[in-house]
């Protein structure tokens, strides 16, 4: 086939998708394709290889007509003419001298299109911009924009005259009204907030200790709220030593334990949600962690996702109180101590589905050596 014969390149030579590094990939067309179902894996990423080059060259989705260059770019190297066919399978040699992928052109055209509307967009936005803000003349050369600032002297003066006005009628107002008002009450308060002017001229507040102000006379003065029954050192104590008693490494070196000890105060259990938790993140953590916030942050959220749980299975919320250890019922060794609740589920699921744990209970209800305490089993057959 002659050049004349071949047909125009599918994206002409002034298409512009420069910042655009990516592009779509259609999966459904991908699976559907010949390529998909009869290439090799080596085959494959030749291909794949290929798309992304042609996605980079100028024009886009196309491709030099040069065996070399082609071996290079789909990285099979001294094996290129073996998979040459199913690599370049989709292109086609156009008149320019140069294969274009026909799916790989269609986005090209699409994302050119794409962005040269976002262009158009901003240039009519600037324009608005531009209109709305009134022309700026073009600076001379090496000088400054005209601006209200600088455009004249006149106009500056006219600007700090105002500033000055208004500076001094406000301190003017500000002391005219202070002093009537003391006048008038006749009582000596202390300003506790006072204002001075930053570099910048704007005004700062600054705040000075309550303690070294002056009560009103006549008010009752204020106290402080009393701290909250959480926020003690006794119960901050208990917090901590429990949370390090958990950890396997004792904990981070961080004093500030109050993030820990809220959790408790918003409603969390600590031995039966928050220490559960504190370990589960602690297998999970696969770099130190360095404060008890960054604790308590993972904890509420491993706490919240598992009411979600509970609440999606018809359970409680929050699991039950552990019970106290005089409370198990011991099966002897080696089967140890175990809550009446457990033991009740498990003779329950037994009688439901026939399943049992030896080794955890020894014999099962019903055959020789059973250990389950017999009014359990009375009440679970009744």
């Amino acid at each position: 086939m002659t050049a004349t014969e071949l047909p125009p390149p599918l994206v002409p030579l002034s298409t512009d998708i420069s910042g655009l590094p990516a592009f779509m990939l259609d999966v459904e067309r991908l699976f559907a394709s010949e390529l998909w179902a009869i290439s090799t894996g080596e085959e494959f990423k030749a291909a794949v290889a290929l798309w992304g080059r042609a996605w980079q060259q100028t024009p886009a989705g196309s491709l030099p007509n040069d065996d070399r260059l082609l071996a290079a770019f789909s990285g099979a190297g001294a094996r290129w003419k073996k998979v040459r066919e199913m690599a370049l399978r989709g292109f086609v040699l156009c008149a320019d001298g140069r294969y274009y992928h026909r799916v790989l052109c269609e986005d090209v055209l699409r994302a050119s299109q794409k962005k040269e509307e976002r262009r158009q967009r901003t240039l009519a936005a600037s324009r608005a911009r531009r209109a709305r803000d009134g022309d700026e003349p073009t600076p001379p050369s090496g000088g400054k924009k005209p601006n209200e600032n600088n455009e004249t002297p006149h106009r500056n003066d006219e600007r700090n005259d105002h500033r000055n006005g208004v500076r001094h009628d406000d301190r003017h107002d500000h002391r005219h009204d202070v002093r009537h008002e003391h006048r008038d009450d006749d009582v000596t308060t202390t300003v506790t907030r006072s204002h001075r002017q930053d570099r910048t001229g704007q005004k700062k507040e600054d705040s000075r200790p309550g303690q070294a102000c002056e009560p009103v006379p006549g008010e009752t003065p204020r106290r402080a709220a009393p701290a909250t029954d959480w926020a003690t050192r006794e119960n901050f104590d208990r917090v901590e030593a429990r949370c390090r008693a958990a950890l396997p490494d004792r904990g981070p070196q961080d004093p500030q334990i109050g993030p820990m000890a809220r959790l408790e105060a918003d409603g969390y259990d600590l031995e039966t949600e928050i220490l559960p938790a504190l370990l589960d993140a602690a297998a999970a953590a696969r770099t130190p962690v360095r404060t008890w916030r960054i604790w308590a942050d993972r904890v509420a959220e491993r706490i919240n996702a598992q009411r979600l749980t509970r609440a999606a299975q018809g359970l409680p919320a929050t699991p039950a109180a552990p019970v106290a250890e005089e409370d198990k019922i011991d099966l002897g060794a080696p089967f140890g101590r175990w809550a009446e609740p457990v033991l009740r589920t498990a003779v329950a699921k037994h009688r439901e589905m026939g399943g049992w744990v030896d080794h955890l209970w020894g014999p099962p209800p019903g055959q020789p050596g059973c250990k389950i305490p017999p009014r359990l089993l009375i009440v679970e057959a009744a």
